[in-house]
């Protein structure tokens, strides 16, 4: 029997993650499927009949809910009267992938302001089509101009436009003809400043982390250019250097104070990666003077959560990450805004990771009852929930300790309490400290369990002990207020 019938009758089934195509396509939105298919069936992108049978056929698929497909099927549809080839539909695969790869690049030319403007003048430039110039040249200026707040992306935008306005206009030979060459390299200053100090930041952010080095000549140039002038007409030049001097001497407020005031005044027109970048920055320093004691940054961490909220800055493609979430509802708890966390938690659930959002709603709604005091409702959130995420785990665990001795449930605090030793103990990705953190508060729980009402000596001994090592005991301050209450 020939070969290729033996091949024809096997059936091989490919996983959608060895077929690049077809894992593409799967990641586009719906919306994004349908104007892919637009774009196969329109004759000036695609002339192959046998390419938009397979890509109605893998969107079939997945559309159906299907995570695999067989090739043969696959061919059927597309070659139904030939044999099934594997190296013909491999090419017919990459074809389709290059297809798809292609109406990418046209949905982002579309979606970017003023880009097919661009291009259309470097195609009059090109074959010198002179009559449309003017218009050309208007129509650029006006698809480019950021009336709200120009980005980086605008001063490159507006420099390759000048590029283009001196050639087309020949400058090169208009001797006598004062240029554009102080615009073009305007624009394309502020571009290259402002994103030179934006990469900056990110080094210095990144060195806070990592212990990896990174060189980037002429920063201090720039720097040090950047402090003599005025930024007062490039406000976005001037918050990447304000969030600059904030990472690079973070003792002087001054210059946190100055980043702040220049996100109220600009974070509602500012486009929103570029806010939430600098949101983010404004953020991480408040963190940082809060992790050093300074509670005053604590307030000012969560009014910048509130503006950025104001604003919907947090909600990127409509979503608010669970890390996010987690932040904002432990800087209400350390407040004592209790009943602001909780109209937050409920108000911001719908916006989680649909594959998370029971657990981290759940999870957070369990440490506002813990601070309401609520702590039977907090027990039947948490009892009988284990969460993947060892952070998530760790501080469900320790409410839970909290809980059963809030509750006087001591039989049942006490197989916890052994049960959660066990627990850390087989961890062996846990840094000693966090462990260690953890070990102590079943340390000292175990301790007020078992002394008696009245025990002044006992009590003075465990209140000082806590006090040396309250910094590496978890709800060492619970601890504290457990102790107090002995009298």
């Amino acid at each position: 029997m020939p070969a290729s019938k033996i091949s024809s009758k096997k059936t091989t089934t490919i996983p959608n993650f060895n077929n690049k195509v077809f894992q593409t396509l799967q990641a586009l939105a719906p919306v994004a499927r349908k104007r892919l298919l637009r774009y196969v069936h329109s004759p000036y992108f695609n002339q192959s009949k046998t390419l938009m049978l397979l890509c109605e056929w893998f969107l079939q698929q997945i559309e159906h809910g299907k995570n695999q497909f067989t090739k043969e099927d696959a061919w059927k549809k597309i070659v139904p009267k030939m044999p099934y080839d594997d190296v013909n539909f491999r090419k017919y695969c990459s074809d389709l992938l290059s297809l798809t790869e292609g109406y990418m690049a046209q949905e982002m030319i579309g979606e970017n302001k003023g880009l097919l403007e661009l291009e259309t003048l470097k195609y009059i430039n090109k074959y010198k089509i002179s009559h449309l110039t003017t218009s050309a040249v208007r129509q650029a200026r006006n698809a480019i101009q950021e009336k709200r707040f120009p980005t980086s992306e605008y001063y490159h935008k507006a420099y390759s436009l000048e590029k283009l306005y001196y050639s087309l206009l020949d400058f090169d030979v208009q001797l006598n003809v004062r240029s554009n060459i102080e615009e073009a390299s305007g624009f394309l200053d502020i571009f290259y400043w402002s994103e030179k100090i934006k990469l900056y930041c990110t080094v210095l952010s990144r060195q806070k982390t990592s212990s990896f080095e990174y060189q980037l000549p002429f920063t201090d140039e720039v720097v040090q250019y950047l402090e003599k002038i005025s930024l007062s007409e490039s406000p976005q030049l001037a918050i990447y250097f304000y969030t600059y001097k904030t990472l690079c001497d973070p003792d002087k407020t001054e210059h946190y104070f100055s980043l702040k005031q220049m996100i109220h005044q600009y974070g509602a027109v500012m486009h929103q990666q570029d806010a939430l970048e600098v949101f983010d920055s404004v953020l991480n320093y408040c963190t940082g003077k809060i992790n050093r004691g300074d509670r005053q940054f604590l307030e000012e961490y969560f009014d910048v959560v509130q503006q950025a909220l104001h604003l919907n800055i947090f909600l990127l493609n409509g979503g608010l990450s669970a890390w996010r979430y987690n932040n904002i509802v432990g800087a209400a708890l350390r407040l004592g805004k209790t009943d602001w966390g909780e109209q937050f938690v409920e108000k911001n659930k719908a916006f989680l990771p649909a594959e998370t959002r029971h657990n981290t709603y759940s999870f957070n709604l369990a440490r506002i009852y813990r601070y309401q005091g609520k702590f039977d409702k907090v027990l039947g959130l948490l009892r009988d929930v284990e969460y993947e995420d060892i952070g998530y785990n760790l501080i469900s665990k320790a409410m839970l300790v909290i809980t059963y001795y809030e509750l006087d449930e001591f039989e049942a605090l006490g197989s916890f309490l052994d049960a959660f030793k066990n627990f850390l103990n087989r961890q062996k990705d846990l840094t000693p400290q966090r462990q260690n953190g953890y070990l102590n508060l079943i340390k000292y729980v175990r301790r007020l369990m078992r002394i008696t009402s009245g025990d002044k000596e006992a009590l003075e001994k465990i209140y000082a002990q806590l006090e040396e090592e309250k910094t590496s005991t978890v709800n060492f301050e619970w601890l504290f207020e457990k102790i107090k209450e002995f009298g």
